[in-house]
């Protein structure tokens, strides 16, 4: 039992950065139909930029975050204007596109960083212990601000004039166009939103475990298996089923085998599409669904 909840635990934490990583690329999907398979990079950069703010410039986290969060928002809107060229114009097009951001960013990275891993401070290690189940303070901070990035999103989109505009560009270019709501204007703020969640994700998970230049290829991959489980273009579908592909990944690993826990993601991922091809909350017709 102690083994279990420690477990579910760890895998809520993962899964708070699964979220948002995977919430911000069906944000991207869903008003021009871009996958943008460097995603997972950006959470990379993310990551980098905590480094190099704590290391070099100034030794606090919250101000190297919020850097973080300001340079992805930033290169949200230089990636969606890359992209632009490319709408309507085919899925292959487009992953050029990403496969060339993917390896640009990687080698830039690499010729600054260098390629050895790298290692943030630790800023809140304290441990908590609740019976058998041990956290520190740096994972419930993961779990805490995810949730409170998840529930701002959802109001953001049901709530706000913004929000809801992006929505009808989703479900409907044509006539939200029509009442003068501009598609790649909204665009730009889904790319600006989605790459800053995903280095928000890097910025918290920084200090947790080690950072390299290629370890956004895998968190990339997950994100995609992550959003086509649960349907593309679902907001809400992405926040739950990236929390249970945390947990179960975590208890894979911890009772099975952690050389098969990623695997298994894929297992899933192709049973979900033989009995379910939409995902478990698409729809037929496209749009932000929440």
């Amino acid at each position: 039992m102690e083994l279990f909840l420690q477990t579910l635990i760890n895998g809520i934490v993962v899964g708070s950065v699964y979220t948002l990583v995977s919430i911000g690329l069906a944000l991207t999907f869903s008003i021009m139909r871009v996958i943008n398979f460097a995603h997972g990079e950006f959470y990379m950069v993310g990551s980098f930029m905590t480094y190099m703010v704590m290391r070099y410039i100034v030794d606090n986290f919250w101000l190297a975050s919020l850097i973080a969060v300001i340079i992805g928002a930033l290169l949200g809107f230089i990636v969606e204007r890359i992209f632009r060229p490319t709408y309507g114009k085919g899925m292959l097009v487009q992953f050029i596109i990403a496969l060339g951001l993917v390896v640009f960013l990687q080698e830039a990275v690499l010729a600054i960083f260098g390629g050895q891993p790298k290692a943030v401070r630790s800023v809140y290690p304290t441990v908590r212990q609740w019976g058998v189940i041990s956290v520190t303070d740096e994972r419930l901070l993961v779990t805490g601000v995810s949730l409170v990035l998840v529930i701002f999103l959802f109001i953001f989109l049901t709530r706000t004039k913004p929000g809801k505009a992006m929505r009808a560009a989703a479900c409907n270019p044509l006539a939200a166009s029509l009442v003068g709501i501009s598609t790649h204007r909204m665009a730009s703020f889904a790319f600006m939103g989605g790459i800053a969640l995903a280095a928000i994700a890097g910025a918290l998970l920084a200090p947790l475990y080690s950072i390299n230049p290629f370890m956004g290829m895998r968190l990339t991959s997950v994100a995609m298996v992550i959003i086509v489980i649960a349907g593309i273009g679902s907001i809400g579908g992405a926040a739950i089923i990236g929390y249970i592909i945390g947990i179960m990944e975590n208890l894979f690993a911890a009772y099975i085998s952690i050389e098969w826990a990623f695997a298994v993601m894929f297992v899933i991922l192709l049973i979900i599409l033989v009995v379910k091809p939409m995902g478990l909350y698409g729809k037929e017709r496209a749009g932000i669904a929440m």
